[in-house]
């Protein structure tokens, strides 16, 4: 759905009773819908979690028809005719979705719902138009005359049925371009044209004179004009020439924006004036003391309000906020929150006490949020602790900053330096701005802007694929279908036939009608292995491919391969042989068992609370992470190592059985928070000890396993910990690394069986004396040697000692020049001491105040004044203080102006009486 830019023109204010529509509240609005479209035929199919597990395009579910993006493009394994749903959507990029502007205006949001009803090679144009008339005007009893729609400016069908299907006024029916009425899936795939319903929220006295015209009107930049609705009508294909094909079958592919549809239902002119935010709102003003206005005074309400939705949703399913992906966005998401909290004079943790209201609001729409309340609560708590720590870290770079730009005689703070406060302090651009402009400078917005845009490259970079692989352009088909059977779970060697392959760069990617190949999925890594062709044409060598991975895109099980021999083409890869790599499987089921073992003892050792997070099952480690807000106890962890090892040892059976998802649930089985189950669900279960739904590999017994080794337990997030371990060989392996070097240690300290760590304590001891006797000494010597440089290169300017000298590294080796500093700052009471050291391309200035002194000298001012000399940055307190550079040839000009600033400051200052002031005294006598 298209929304008004930020820079729109403002809206006539609404009359206060609204638009005349019959008061409906956010959670009938949504009901209707659903109840609308099942009533056509249609299936409710739940939202699916907003954190795309399957989907390696997405950081987040952004639209409705994420989940159905497989049937959409020919593969309806489900046999979907018709569905609707209400997704949850995260959008936190994009042309119309710019973090900043969330809450400055009533309609941009991080976190919303999209209405929506769908058509697979079922109904089209005719029905969607008509219905989605009949909902708004017959339903809902929107006034026809504050509706418009739009059409492709060829789609003369679209128009025709507008005309006929509904008694929408044919002055109201609108074309327009590929801009606003054309949606595509990507550069290539699936696309076509769009028929967009728009509401108008104005004044009716002047919307003759408005709708039509190009900016103010319907698509245009007013807010005035909202669109409500978007049919798409996918009935092409995008080729990378520019070319478009017809698609197998039609589609139909809505999206409605449910905060929208129910401002205007409620009449209230914002989407933060309804039901679905004023509880929100009304808590943190509660909460607060800071009563909510509409105007920009409400703008932290608004922006805590809509934050708090999109953190809750993405938590309850699985996300955590981090410093990469989906978890870097949502530290950002937080922080925002958290800053505009504190606008509000809050001081404290303040997001997390709104996620009650929140799951008393929807909870019932989405249960997840009621199931996960006390967890969602704990991980913002904790990240707005962890942020409340960093600003206050950021707020003292900011003041450095901003006193190195001055100490440069410069105004502007460097583009570098405003990107480092955004991407590692959470400061946006016009909080740096604001402190920036307290202090007389300004910002490098341009380059700011360049660091940012070069970070987007990074993100697009990173990404595994793109929406051409979505198009059967560019691969050989070998048959159309693209479903592939797994048949991993009882074989790893069989023969296939291929469905389609492509060539990319040096890689060659092949989709099987079936496979022994595990793809990867729930953590489980790929498998790779071998696939073998037959002969081709007069005696061509086999083809030989190397499986180095397996992946799922957009429901197709890719085999990503190296190409070993032979010449792929239709004759050769008609027929091949699949081989996994067996060693390697096996490895992989051994971690991946453990796991659920590994599960099980946390929650018997932590508590209930322990719910996993994620995990990365290889052959080489297990990766797990869980719920828990503090440190394992190494205590703890040998109890859970021991309860896995003991699972282990009892070698119970590990079954797999296929359940419908409620009998499962009944069974006592685990689900993974975040995961979306069909109606069908696989059980895994490890004698009295495991059941987990699962999808993965697995071993036959949990002797299988080995052994398991923990090797780490860290923080990966708020709330969020890691245990990675090895078992099998791996674990052996360790185990036998560990043994070894306790022999090693043993030989050293020539102790006995048993004695190893006490003799190793007791050398530890011994070395900690040793050292700090030598320090001692050092320190002695120093002093010794501060008293000689103070004799021998102290000079008295105003009755103060001035010691400005270089060091040569021979007399006092570069280890040492710290503790002789030390020594001079503690033996000069009345005197300043500045020396300079060169090693290699180096120079090392100090500064040493003594304390009567510093009353007219501080040792950091006096590096900042000398230090630009040779472009040296450091810094320190009142006592002391040093710089470093990369210029050595300056060390004279450096000594030569740290002479004359300190005669300047002296002599004019003084340290004693001034010279006037002696004058005065003789003539008193």
């Amino acid at each position: 759905m298209s929304t008004p830019t930020a820079s729109s023109q403002s809206v006539t204010p609404v009359p206060p009773a609204g638009f005349g529509i019959p008061f409906l509240t956010g959670k009938q609005i949504r009901q209707g819908f659903i109840d609308f479209f099942a009533g056509k035929g249609h299936l409710f199919v739940p939202s699916a979690p907003v954190v795309p597990h399957d989907d390696p395009t997405l950081l987040f579910t952004n639209a409705g028809m994420n989940q159905f993006k497989s049937a959409l493009l020919g593969d309806n394994r489900e046999g979907w005719k018709r569905v609707a749903n209400s997704q949850k959507c995260i959008r936190v990029s994009g042309k119309h979705n710019d973090l900043d502007e969330v809450g400055r205006d009533t309609y941009h949001h991080t976190f919303f719902e999209m209405l929506g009803n769908w058509s697979f090679g079922d109904y089209y144009k005719k029905e969607a138009i008509k219905w989605s008339w009949e909902l708004l005007t017959e339903v809902w009893k929107l006034p026809k005359d504050r509706l418009f729609v739009t059409v492709f400016r060829d789609d003369d069908e679209a128009e025709s049925l507008w005309k006929t299907e509904t008694d929408i006024a044919h002055g109201r029916i609108m074309r327009f371009g590929e801009k606003s009425n054309f949606w595509e899936m990507g550069d290539v795939g699936p696309c076509g044209p769009c028929s967009e319903i728009h509401f108008d929220m104005g004044d009716m006295a002047t919307q003759a004179a408005t709708f039509a015209d190009p900016a103010a009107g319907v698509n245009g930049t007013n807010a005035r004009y909202i669109e409500l609705w978007n049919n798409v009508f996918m009935q092409s294909e995008r080729l990378s020439s520019g070319e478009l094909k017809p698609l197998k079958s039609q589609n139909v592919d809505t999206g409605m924006g449910f905060e929208r549809i129910v401002s205007v239902i409620q009449g209230s002119g914002s989407n933060y004036e309804t039901d679905v935010f004023q509880p929100i709102i009304t808590r943190i003003a509660d909460l607060s003391g800071v009563a909510y206005s509409k105007g920009p005074e409400g703008t932290p309400h608004r922006v805590m309000a809509d934050h708090v939705r999109a953190l809750s949703f993405a938590i309850a399913d699985g996300a955590t906020p981090g410093n990469e992906g989906r978890g870097y966005v949502l530290r950002r998401i937080l922080r925002r929150g958290s800053r505009f909290a504190r606008n509000l004079g809050t001081r404290e943790p303040f997001l997390w006490k709104l996620v009650e209201t929140l799951a008393d609001t929807m909870g019932e729409a989405y249960p997840e949020l009621a199931q996960r309340r006390p967890y969602i609560e704990q991980v913002i708590r904790a990240e707005e602790e962890r942020f409340m720590r960093t600003l206050d870290q950021g707020l003292d770079r900011f003041a450095k900053m901003a006193a190195e730009t001055k100490s440069k005689n410069a105004a502007i703070i460097g583009g570098a330096e405003v990107f480092l406060l955004y991407d590692t302090y959470g400061f946006p651009t016009d909080l740096t701005r604001v402190l920036a402009e307290e202090q007389g400078l300004s910002i490098d917005e341009a380059g700011y802007a360049k660091y940012m845009e070069e970070q987007r490259e990074r993100a697009r970079g990173a990404a595994k694929f793109d929406g051409s692989f979505a198009s059967d352009e560019g691969w050989t088909l070998v048959s159309p279908s693209l479903d592939t059977e797994f048949i991993g779970y009882s074989t790893l060697v069989a023969d296939v036939n291929v469905r389609r392959f492509r060539e990319v760069g040096d890689q060659v990617l092949v989709v099987l009608d079936k496979t022994p190949f595990y793809a990867e999925a729930g953590g489980q890594v790929g498998d790779t292995g071998t696939l073998t062709g037959k002969p081709g044409p007069a005696g061509a060598p086999l083809v030989q491919l190397r499986v180095l991975d397996t992946v799922k895109m957009f429901d197709m099980v890719l085999h990503k391969c190296d190409l070993l021999g032979g010449v792929p083409s239709l004759e050769t890869m008609k027929n091949l042989k699949a081989e996994v790599d067996a060693e390697n499987r096996f490895r992989t089921v051994r971690n991946h068992s453990a796991t659920h073992l590994l599960h099980s003892a946390l929650r018997e050792v932590l508590g209930n609370h322990v719910q996993q997070q994620g995990s990365r099952v290889a052959p080489e480690s297990l990766r797990f992470d869980f719920t828990h807000f503090q440190a394992m106890s190494a205590e703890e962890i040998r109890r859970v190592e021991a309860i896995v090892n003991r699972s282990i040892a009892e070698n119970h059976s590990i079954s797999n059985a296929i359940h419908g998802i409620e009998e499962a649930k009944k069974l006592g089985a685990m689900a993974l928070f975040g995961e979306k189950y069909g109606d069908k669900v696989r059980v895994i279960t490890m004698g009295p000890v495991s059941m987990e739904l699962c999808g993965g590999t697995h071993a036959t017994a949990t002797g299988d396993i080995g052994s398991l080794k923990i090797i780490s337990e860290s923080s990966i997030a708020a709330g969020v910990r890691r245990i990675e371990a090895v078992t099998g060989l791996g674990a052996l392996e360790m185990a036998q690394r560990n043994f070894n070097a306790l022999a090693d240690i043993a030989k050293v300290f020539k102790a006995k069986p048993g004695q190893e760590a006490e003799k190793a304590a007791e050398a530890s001891a011994r070395i900690k004396a040793l050292e700090k006797e030598v320090l001692e000494l050092r320190q002695t010597q120093a002093r010794l040697q501060a008293a000689g440089v103070i004799a021998e290169r102290g000079k008295s300017v105003n009755g103060a000692t001035v010691i400005v000298s270089r060091l040569d590294e021979k007399t006092f080796p570069k280890d040492s020049v710290g503790l002789l500093v030390d020594g001079i700052a503690g033996q000069l009471r009345n005197g300043v001491a500045v020396l300079t050291q060169v090693s290699g391309d180096s120079l090392a200035i100090y500064a040493a105040v003594g304390k009567e002194a510093q009353a007219k000298v501080k040792a950091g001012d006096l590096i900042k004044a000398i230090g630009p000399i040779a472009d040296a940055r450091g810094g320190g307190k009142p006592d002391r203080a040093q710089a470093g550079s990369k210029s050595p040839d300056k060390e004279a000009l450096v000594l030569a102006e740290a002479e004359k600033y300190l005669r300047a400051c002296l002599e004019s200052t003084g340290v004693g009486p001034r010279p006037s002031e002696r004058a005065a005294a003789k003539e008193g006598e």
